[in-house]
């Protein structure tokens, strides 16, 4: 059982309620360079093959799935939070670092970095 996060590219809304019917994201970036920036903000997480990263330590477990928009380019990431009393506060790290926000599926709302507990 894993809680989802999805990692993407989100207009600035207050709510996930508020994000228009017709918005599409964009890319979020290139695959090398994400995995590099996503890297600087989590050293210690593995790359398993070129789509999975995994981030696991005493407090933290989660697993990272790139969702490509093609051969290149990251249309979003998927977090898959594990446990780890530490994982949400990773994931809102990494956020802060990629300049991103998330779709948390566990509250339906926007990913606020709190509510681990809640999620799982």
């Amino acid at each position: 059982m894993s809680w989802d996060i999805y990692i993407q590219d989100f207009p600035e809304v207050a709510s996930i309620h508020e994000v228009p019917q017709d918005f599409r994201p964009k890319p979020i970036g290139d695959r090398t360079a994400l995995i590099a920036k996503v890297r600087e903000a989590i050293p210690f997480i593995d790359q398993v093959d070129g789509d999975w990263l995994f981030a696991k330590g005493d407090d933290i477990d989660i697993s990272f799935q790139l969702h490509m928009e093609d051969a290149d380019r990251v249309r979003y990431i998927v977090a898959h939070v594990h446990g780890g009393e530490q994982s949400a506060a990773c994931i809102g790290a990494l956020l802060r670092h990629l300049g991103l926000r998330a779709h948390d599926t566990a509250t339906g709302e926007l990913f606020d970095g709190f509510s681990l507990d809640e999620g799982l």
